[in-house]
């Protein structure tokens, strides 16, 4: 018992009563898509093939409060609760928005503004994970190297994630690349326009592509396309963040700089690694 109300102390002083709310509010409506999906309360219900990769990223919305029940020797514990804030909508977005409301298919700009935005995250997410070693470890680090390494985190997530969605279209039969033709024109139908179905980019260079190119050699290249923009638009999202780090490392600055907190720690650990080479 006293384990249970040391955890649930800790996340009631690290995390806003504002946040929490903000996270159930996201959850319950994750919640209700969920069981939508399975029982068809609504026209956009009784769609069961939604309901694992909901299910997934609702589990992901509660990653911080996991993360606060891990080991003082796991950096993970020592992130902030505002990265929460970020992922939440970063999961409801990929879930609820993309695949139970069909975003992906009906809004021709959502992918690539959820990719910016996934992408941006990434890199807050790498800057704060690299901060949370600073604190685990009492240790220094050199600013423009932090964060360079969370620009290169996010950059390896997106792809990394590309590769889950190549997987599972190729081996599971899903449609994560957004190339099954069939697909599209069913989400056409019930918005009643094909355009917004397509792919993003082809429309917009289908005229320069030269002789020879027809409609099926675009479907073809679909799955492609998509891959290409979303690693486009992560880099772009990561981008962002960097300079904005660059500008202000706001964990590195002021009266916040983690560097200043281990600074005498640092010069001890070395004063006392001399004195024994000394002795």
């Amino acid at each position: 018992m006293t384990i249970v109300k040391d955890y649930f102390s800790r996340i009631k002083s690290n995390a806003k009563t504002w946040e929490i709310i903000w996270w159930w509010i996201f959850r319950c409506v994750m919640i209700f898509g969920i069981v939508d999906s399975l029982v068809g309360i609504t026209p956009l219900g009784g769609n069961s093939l939604q309901v694992k990769q909901m299910c997934a990223n609702l589990v992901g919305m509660f990653a911080w409060e996991i993360c606060m029940a891990m080991s003082k020797k796991n950096f993970m514990r020592y992130l902030p609760s505002y990265i929460q804030d970020f992922s939440v909508l970063g999961f409801f977005m990929a879930s609820f928005g993309g695949a139970y409301l069909n975003l992906y298919y009906s809004f021709q700009f959502y992918d690539l503004i959820f990719h910016i935005f996934g992408g941006a995250a990434g890199a807050l997410f790498g800057y704060e994970a690299l901060v949370a070693m600073q604190h685990r470890d009492k240790v220094k680090s050199h600013v423009p190297f932090v964060i360079l390494a969370a620009f290169g985190m996010s950059f390896i997530c997106g792809n990394v994630w590309e590769i889950v969605e190549f997987v599972l279209d190729q081996f599971f039969g899903s449609d994560a690349q957004h190339w099954c033709r069939e697909e599209a024109n069913l989400v056409a139908e019930r918005y009643g326009n094909e355009f917004l179905a397509n792919p993003h980019i082809i429309n917009h260079i289908a005229p320069v592509m030269g002789e020879g190119w027809t409609a099926e050699t675009y479907e073809i290249r679909w799955a492609l396309m998509d891959t290409m923009e979303d690693l486009i638009c992560n880099t772009i999202g990561g981008a962002i963040v960097y300079v904005a780090l660059l500008v202000f490392p706001y964990h590195h600055k002021g009266k916040n700089n983690v560097n200043n907190l281990y600074s005498d720690i640092v010069t001890e650990k070395k004063s006392a690694k001399k004195e024994k080479v000394t002795k």
